[in-house]
């Protein structure tokens, strides 16, 4: 079974699941409340203010949301069935990160668009100016989103419950994927070094679990 027969499969059943439904709207209907209930952050726009808290909370319950399908089909035996197939298993892996982050990024993609057109609404904001808030925003919300979800399929391959793998999405990799914006935070970093960062932890994320994965007993 190939990569992409893999992440077709996984695609079909996550964006169905309860828990990106309601990231389908509560991400939204978090960039309208957020406009209407925040008078001013410090000069941010509310797109940059959406980015940042869709990127934060919406990272967290993707996080879980893998931990717990990894580790609800380890203990009913699912990938005894596929380890038995010439199948890479870092491919299943691979396919389920690539599967939550699209969907997870499509519904942050609605909401940060949905705050630049209400932001660009009300305060005049140029087209030039809204690509580039857009753009941070969305960088942002990748980098973050990206360091959940792979730290979750680490978490998942390696958690013996999913009790011990909540708490350490809450408290490893949700405060790993908050380092990212130390760079932007204390001003001694530019916003590509914020994707740069989460670009590199994701990748030795996935190597670490893949790695594990691969001399795991079934």
């Amino acid at each position: 079974m190939s990569l992409a027969l893999l992440f077709k499969d996984e695609l079909n059943g996550f964006y169905r699941s309860k828990v990106m439904l309601a990231l389908w709207v509560g991400l939204p209907a978090m960039a309208v409340l957020l406009y209407f209930l925040v008078d001013n952050i410090e000069g941010m726009s509310i797109t940059f203010f959406t980015g940042i808290m869709v990127s934060s909370i919406g990272g967290l319950l993707t996080s879980v949301l893998i931990v717990v399908n990894i580790l609800n089909e380890k203990e009913k035996k699912v990938y005894d069935l596929f380890l038995i197939r010439p199948i890479r298993r870092e491919n299943l892996l691979l396919a389920k990160f690539g599967a939550v982050f699209l969907c997870v990024m499509v519904a942050s993609f609605i909401a940060i668009t949905l705050a630049a057109v209400l932001d660009s609404a009300t305060e005049g904001y140029d087209v030039q100016e809204i690509l580039s808030s857009m753009k941070d925003s969305l960088i942002i919300t990748v980098s973050i989103m990206a360091i959940n979800c792979s730290a979750g399929v680490l978490i998942g391959v390696f958690s013996p419950s999913v009790l011990v793998g909540v708490l350490l999405v809450l408290f490893g990799s949700n405060q790993l994927s908050s380092m990212v914006l130390l760079p932007m935070i204390t001003g001694w970093g530019e916003m590509w070094m914020v994707g740069l960062a989460s670009i590199g932890i994701s990748a030795l994320l996935l190597f670490g679990a893949a790695l594990v994965f691969r001399h795991k007993e079934f």
